[in-house]
């Protein structure tokens, strides 16, 4: 995913050095992913190498070289081709805790209340502050990309708020069986 983001920072905003690649990662995409600026220049290093990008050394002056990336001919292509593929949509999460509860019975049920009841309290945190960060956003960017904002701001919500309804009934589950006295049983 991230050349795919790489090159298409590099359509939309002209020619980059990478750590102005990095700021708009950081501006346009913190919502919905995250990537490192070593892993930023790890990938601009991979794509020219495979010709997807230009690199352009510029020094002027005293200042250190800075290196300019924009997309080639091959870029533009491989940008559509990651584009499509993104559209195959296949879903199949997973997650960690699902192997705590597994071998639940090798771990109290004080510890897994406790971490659900830190894991609820996160979670409303960042819902929160996604719906705040969402009315930001849309007020500052152009209408026509208001539209695809929201639909990325109500996709992360909607899986926050599914993992919270997750959380509170696990939380509410496991406290009936230790009231019942079924801690063995988890």
């Amino acid at each position: 995913m991230i050349p795919l983001y790489i090159l298409g920072l590099l359509l939309r905003f002209g020619p980059q050095h990478g750590y102005q690649i990095k700021k708009l990662i950081e501006e346009q995409l913190e919502d919905f992913t995250q990537i490192k600026l070593p892993t930023v220049y790890y990938h601009l290093e991979k794509m020219e190498a495979a010709k997807l990008i230009i690199a352009n050394r510029d020094k002027q002056g005293a200042r250190p070289e800075k290196t300019v990336y924009q997309v080639s001919d091959t870029g533009v292509d491989k940008f559509k081709e990651l584009l499509a593929q993104t559209l195959q949509i296949k879903y199949r999460p997973t997650f960690d805790i699902d192997g705590t509860f597994y071998f639940s019975d090798s771990i109290g049920s004080d510890a897994l209340l406790d971490s659900l009841s830190r894991h609820i309290v996160s979670l409303k945190k960042t819902l929160d502050e996604l719906e705040i960060h969402r009315k930001e956003t849309i007020e500052y960017i152009p209408e026509n990309y208001q539209i695809s904002a929201n639909i990325i701001f109500e996709h992360h919500i909607l899986h926050y708020q599914a993992e919270l309804t997750w959380a509170e009934q696990s939380w509410n589950t496991l406290k009936e069986a230790e009231a019942y006295g079924k801690e063995q049983n988890y």
